[in-house]
């Protein structure tokens, strides 16, 4: 169901670049301002240049960021600080770190995917996607004509056929890449072999897959497919049809996820015995001492609808859902089971929507942070710079799953997949 394809990937020159660290980064959906700097001083070979472009006062319709992305490709690729590779194939990645102090390695691989229009449910998508990212990417696929960073999908690997494939390939044939990153060794393998890619093919052809991160890109890559069939006609368009896509198994117990957090800047300035009033009627509410006695009572609770806050003054409590028939007075939707069994629906619907009123969520809501670092959202509103913060165990696989198959999205932020696959490591210009 799948169709994935080797492609003649774009890596950077091993002969020109000699400190792979300088020149790889993250996704470009999580670097912020100050980290893109650094990564601009690190190397002017940087992938930043391409997939995060600076703005400048003198940018026009004709000279941009993402004009000068496509430049920096150009450029690169006449000079050798990247270069095309000879023969199509599929490159194998790895990446070994630490969770909870305990190592895991995780594999998975690059390769083409054709694009499928969302009625044959053959790609997956399970979060919402909003406009000015899309236009954001549409603007620079325009521009380079190419998949800058691979999206990442993760599939259901029965009895781990594809993953222990690859381990088996890379035991016997040593990487293109090793290159240590925030605490993550990353190698990367080239895998040209006609046979194993087909075995893999076979794989995936019976599958369908789940977008994990990247659900921007590929809506922009259908989009940006149908407009070069309209411009081209579908024969001579036939390059777009595919997007880099990062593979990885959603049965591996090395692929983790974890918690995207909630900052509320504001609730209205109400004091902790109005907010208990509200939540009271939903929720038993119990306090505790620490962060520490917070998490393991929501260990405790597991996935019945427990959540940890803090408050502006100081206070950490446990909030436990009273009754689960609670929520048909609120929560309308018509969705899956599910998906309203969600910890996060229940945040967002229930206590952000219903009990607070805060009933706008999007990426460019600025009344509420994100983040995966429980001592920054404690310390955004221990310093006053917000007034409560909600904490709840991650979004399991199965979950993710489930609510994919069923053609239901979950809020905004739901999981944190990691890690995540690097950016710079391969590109598909068309």
């Amino acid at each position: 169901m799948a169709k994935i394809s080797p492609f003649r990937g774009v890596l950077y020159n091993k002969e020109k670049i000699k400190h792979f660290e300088t020149v790889i980064s993250p996704p470009y959906d999580v670097i912020s301002s100050s980290m893109r700097d650094e990564l601009y001083k690190a190397d002017q070979y940087n992938i930043v240049r391409i997939i995060l472009g600076k703005e400048l006062t003198t940018d026009n319709k004709s000279y941009n960021k993402y004009t000068r992305a496509a430049n920096f490709i150009d450029q690169w690729l006449e000079i050798g600080a990247l270069k095309k590779d000879k023969s199509p194939a599929i490159y194998v990645c790895e990446q070994k770190y630490l969770h909870k102090g305990k190592p895991k390695s995780r594999i998975g691989f690059i390769s083409l995917m054709r694009i499928e229009d969302p009625k044959t449910s053959l790609v997956l998508p399970h979060e919402y996607t909003f406009s000015k990212p899309k236009e954001d990417r549409l603007n620079l696929i325009r521009a380079v004509k190419a998949n800058t960073e691979p999206i990442f999908c993760i599939f259901e690997d029965d009895a781990n056929v594809v993953t222990n494939t690859l381990r088996a390939y890379c035991k016997k044939h040593a990487p293109i890449i090793t290159v240590q990153f925030e605490g993550i060794e990353n190698r990367v393998w080239t895998l040209a072999q006609s046979a194993i890619i087909k075995k893999i093919e076979h794989r995936l052809d019976k599958k369908q897959v789940f977008i994990a991160d990247g659900h921007h890109r590929y809506e922009v890559s259908l989009a940006f497919r149908d407009e070069m069939r309209r411009k081209l006609g579908p024969k001579r368009a036939k390059e777009f049809e595919n997007i880099m896509v990062y593979f990885s198994s959603l049965t591996d117990d090395n692929l983790t996820i974890f918690s995207t957090y909630r900052v509320v800047k504001s609730l209205g300035n109400i004091k902790w015995r109005e907010a208990e009033s509200k939540l009271k009627r939903y929720f038993y509410i119990e306090n505790v001492n620490t962060k520490d006695e917070m998490f393991n009572a929501l260990e405790t609770a597991g996935s019945d609808y427990a959540f940890g806050v803090f408050f502006k003054d100081g206070r950490f409590r446990v909030l436990k859902l009273k009754d689960e028939s609670m929520l048909n007075e609120v929560i309308k939707e018509r969705k899956s089971r599910e998906w309203r069994r969600l910890n996060v629906t229940v945040l967002h619907f229930l206590v952000f929507a219903h009990i607070f009123h805060i009933e706008k969520f999007s990426s460019n809501d600025e009344n509420i942070t994100y983040t995966r670092d429980e001592d920054y959202a404690i310390q955004q509103v221990a310093k006053g710079e917000c007034e409560i913060a909600f904490f709840q165990l991650p979004t399991k696989m199965s979950e993710v799953r489930d609510i994919a198959k069923k053609g239901d999205r979950m809020p905004h932020k739901s999981t944190y997949f990691y890690p995540k696959p690097l950016s710079g490591l391969v590109m598909n210009r068309f």
